[in-house]
């Protein structure tokens, strides 16, 4: 979920950005301090693959407007997940390595 609000943060925060570069840097702000080599290697192929930045915003816009939704759900979002790290920061789980 960090991840998404990151890169819902890029997409509204950086407008001439395309989709690989707003991917990328919510990758290495949220989940690249989890993943090894391989995982990381696979996420650089995997952003060549990446949507168009248009196509992906009309695909999940539907007919609303697609820049107040992602800011509401940014919004939304972002104390829960505080809440969450708060709660795993309690058991020493906030910075383990993932296996």
């Amino acid at each position: 979920m960090d991840f998404l609000v990151a890169l819902f943060q890029n997409l509204i925060e950086h407008g001439d950005w395309p989709m690989s570069q707003a991917c990328t840097d919510a990758y290495n702000k949220t989940l690249k301090k989890w993943h090894g080599w391989l995982a990381s290697s696979s996420f650089t192929v995997v952003m060549k693959l990446a949507p168009d930045r248009k196509k992906f915003l009309e695909v999940i816009g539907g007919t609303g407007d697609i820049n107040a939704d992602i800011e509401k759900f940014c919004t939304s979002i972002s104390p829960l997940l505080a809440q969450n790290h708060k709660f795993l920061a309690r058991f020493g789980l906030d910075d383990m390595k993932a296996s």
